[in-house]
Order: structure tokens, then C-alpha cells, then sequence
């Protein structure tokens, strides 16, 4: 198994499928940048199934490590995870008989292929995207993403299995008082965002709709937002907001390790993504009985999709803003419609579902 990011949405996926039953008889050694993950993996998988092997530094150290171990290792099948991963997994493959199975966490623009060094990079990822044996996407969305971009690759080479979350801990976990931690008055609307401060999340989006809330006096009391996001520009964003004058109204909080508690601390979740590979935190906030207001992008859309939750206009403030006061409006209407539909979010985005599936994929092509 080989990663080169194997942060946020990587580590989540493999917290949540390599955890599974169906995968407890599987030993895998994992290439990949340390960084504290193995910490991350003792803490959360079983003892004896991951051996980690720190990455080298450098595209062509890591392609002739993956090669090296490829060559050595009694190994059923090579799994990258990610583009950049996969795309090196394949080159240093070359030749060699073990299948690889590409499992990719994001989706692809159209900005990252302009111009004529754009073009010569497509037609090289094409090249080895054809060569893989499967490629695994975590939405259908994220299939068709990818083979539209990359119309050479087979389409029976192309697995959407979409993905899943530990519904059950979302569903059964306690709500913290966060009002009470902020000082806030019971009565004031809490809105929470999770996602981290870069462009892909939109939070500016959100900054701006609770800007128009309180200019144009469209929610009473004046709803405050607790963000619990990290990296990426959070201090521009902040000062975006604080440029504004909205400061009191918004209060960021230490990351968490109990996402069900944090989740049913808020009224509302608002998440204004641009683009998505799979909406998880849709799915755990639906898992946790809480309303979510999402956008309609790739990826959530899917997720988002036969839920009672408001969708926005992807890029759109104003559709942002009027999904929002609609719910903060009727929040007891909106909270028990989520409750109600709460039973079949946890059965749909089961991660046993996913799991099932990719293991079978694995006993298909390994």
C-alpha cells in the first residue's frame, strides 16, 4: 500500500474500512511519509495488520523504494491511495506482474490541465491511469469525474463504491454544550463549520451569507458560527471575517476528537464546498441526526441526494443565505425531519457497506 498525503481524508478512510472485520486476515505494508500516522494507525486499527515503512523524500527515491519492495515482497496486490501516489505506484510497477488498484480521493478540474505543459501532463496521467489494473473512486460522481477527463481508461476498470462512516458512533454519541462553552445565551442559533479554511470549502461563502444575516436582520437572535477547521488560510479568513466586523459572531474552536458531540452541539452544519471526491462529513452529520446545509457540488450532491437537507447553489452566497434562514427559521421543524430520517442515513452510509465491497474488489483483481 503506498501514500504520499496520507492526511485528513486518507487517514479517515483508513481508520474506517481497514478497521473492518472483512479485512482483519490481511497483513499490508505501507509506504508513506511517517509524520505521526503510525501513531495514528496503532491508535486506531488492530495490532500486527500495518507495517509502516517511512517514504523516501523525492518522486524518483519513492518510485524506485515502491519498486524495490514491489520486486522483494510476496505481495497479492500493490493499493495506492491518491493521484500522485498511484501515478508513482504505476511507474515504478512498470513490468512487473502484482495488480494495482488505485484508490482515488479527489476529483479533477479542468484549471489543473490549461495550457500546453496542462496538456502534456494529461496525456501522461492518461497514459497510466490505462495501465492500472482498477481504480476505486468513493462516489459515482467521482467515477464519472475522472472518466470524463480520462475518456481511455475502460470503464470496466473503473470501481465507484460509495464510501462510508462509523454511522453507529454518530448516531449514539452525546451532544456537547457549546453555547455554554462559548457563553452564549441557550437561545442563540449555533451554526458549525468543520471544513478546513482553504478555497475548496467555501467557508468565505458562509463569512459572507452571515453578513447579509445581520445587515438585513433576517434571523433573530443573531446565529453564531463555531468553526472547527485548521491549516490553510485560516488566518486570512479570519481576518476576512474580522474586516467585516463580524468577529463576535464567529469562534473557532480546538480541533476534536469527538466529531458526534461537537456535531450535535450545533443547530445547523453548513458546509459550502466547491467541490468534494465524497461528502464524509455530510454523511456523519446526517449519521448524527443533525440538519446540514450543503452545497450541490461534486461529490456532495450524491451524498446529499434523498436526504431532508437544503442544498445550495454551488459558489452562490445568496443561495447559501436563503438555504440557512430557511432552516434557522423552522429549526424544530428541521431537527426532527433529520431525526426522523436519521435510521436510514445510518443503515445507508454504514462503512460495513464500502468495506464489504472493496474487499471483494481486492479478492477480484488480487
Amino acid at each position: 500500500m503506498t501514500a504520499l498525503q496520507p492526511d485528513g481524508g486518507i487517514r479517515t478512510f483508513f481508520r474506517y474500512v481497514f478497521g473492518q472485520s472483512c479485512f482483519s486476515d490481511c497483513q499490508f505494508t505501507l509506504v508513506a511519509p511517517n509524520e505521526g500516522l503510525s501513531d495514528y494507525l496503532d491508535e486506531f486499527l488492530p495490532a500486527g495488520g500495518f507495517n509502516l515503512i517511512e517514504a523516501e523524500q523525492g518522486y524518483s527515491q519513492f518510485v524506485r523504494q515502491v519498486r524495490g519492495l514491489s520486486r522483494r515482497g510476496d505481495f497479492d496486490l500493490i493499493h495506492s491511495h491518491g493521484f500522485s501516489a498511484g501515478l508513482l505506484t504505476e511507474i515504478g510497477r512498470t513490468g512487473l506482474r502484482t495488480p494495482h488498484l488505485m484508490t482515488a480521493h479527489d476529483v479533477f478540474l479542468s484549471a489543473q490541465f490549461s495550457g500546453i505543459k496542462g496538456h502534456i501532463k494529461k496525456a501522461a496521467m492518461s497514459l497510466l491511469f490505462t495501465r492500472m489494473t482498477a481504480i476505486h473512486t468513493v462516489t459515482e460522481d467521482a467515477k464519472d469525474n475522472l472518466h470524463g477527463f480520462f475518456p481511455r481508461v475502460k470503464e470496466e476498470r473503473l470501481q465507484g463504491i460509495l464510501h462510508g462512516v462509523d454511522t453507529e458512533y454518530f448516531r449514539e454519541g452525546g451532544a456537547r454544550n457549546l453555547r455554554c462553552e462559548l457563553g452564549l445565551d441557550q437561545s442563540v442559533p449555533l451554526i458549525g463549520f468543520f471544513g478546513r479554511f482553504m478555497n475548496q470549502k467555501g467557508f468565505r461563502l458562509l463569512v459572507d451569507a452571515v453578513e447579509q444575516i445581520r445587515d438585513r436582520q433576517l434571523v433573530e437572535p443573531m446565529p453564531h458560527v463555531i468553526t472547527f477547521g485548521w491549516g490553510g488560510f485560516i488566518r486570512e479568513d479570519y481576518q476576512y471575517l474580522h474586516d467585516k466586523g463580524l468577529g463576535p459572531c464567529f469562534h473557532q474552536a480546538e480541533q476534536t476528537n469527538d466529531m458526534a458531540a461537537a456535531l450535535k452541539g450545533v443547530d445547523l452544519v453548513a458546509m459550502p464546498s466547491r467541490w468534494e471526491a465524497c461528502g464524509l462529513l455530510a454523511m456523519e452529520a446526517l449519521a448524527a441526526g443533525v440538519p446540514i446545509v450543503g452545497s450541490d457540488c461534486i461529490g456532495l450532491r450524491e451524498v446529499l441526494e434523498g436526504t431532508p437537507a437544503r442544498v445550495s447553489r454551488n459558489g452562490d452566497s445568496e443561495s447559501l443565505l436563503d438555504q440557512i434562514v430557511a432552516d434557522l427559521n423552522e429549526l424544530p421543524q428541521r431537527k426532527e425531519a433529520f431525526l426522523e430520517y436519521q435510521a436510514e442515513a445510518v443503515e445507508r452510509f454504514s462503512i460495513h457497506r464500502p468495506a464489504t465491497k472493496l474487499r471483494s474488489l481486492y479478492e477480484e483483481i488480487g
